[in-house]
């Protein structure tokens, strides 16, 4: 599964950063009754112009099928944080919208998630930026 040899970014090993990543869904599924997929779909979305994007493009982000995207969409939805419409110029391609709702979940949840990275994966204060900064940059 993993080249337990090699460092992670932060220098420790892969072990860590998996126990890290487990911990980090425990935590949104603890606090937030979102898991990692929920919390990476809402953060890309979040990071989205309008908070819309196509399902295409959230199925390669998050590298899923459609079928287990659209179960995830799917309790998003219910749960009111995302809706799904099609696109009128092709009614055949999804779009789904952060709701306002699913906006402040995210905050709330974006909170949970960079004090865990920032207690599990970061050794040092500069570290913390950097991390954080990818982190930004995927979701």
């Amino acid at each position: 599964m993993t080249d337990r040899t090699s460092p992670d970014i932060t220098g420790r090993d892969d072990s860590r950063t998996l126990r890290a990543l487990g911990h980090l869904h425990g935590e949104l599924r603890t606090r937030h009754g979102l898991s990692l997929l929920d919390y990476l779909t809402l953060g890309f979305l979040a990071e989205e112009a309008g908070g819309s994007a196509p399902v295409t493009e959230l199925k390669v982000f998050l590298g899923e099928s459609g079928d287990r995207v659209s179960y995830l969409l799917r309790g998003l939805q219910r749960l009111g944080l995302v809706e799904r419409s099609r696109f009128d110029r092709d009614r055949r391609m999804v779009r789904v919208t952060l709701t306002p709702a699913g906006r402040a979940r995210f905050a709330d949840v974006e909170g949970t998630a960079n004090s865990i990275v920032r207690t599990h994966l970061v050794a040092d204060p500069a570290g913390v930026r950097q991390v954080v900064s990818a982190a930004d940059d995927v979701g």
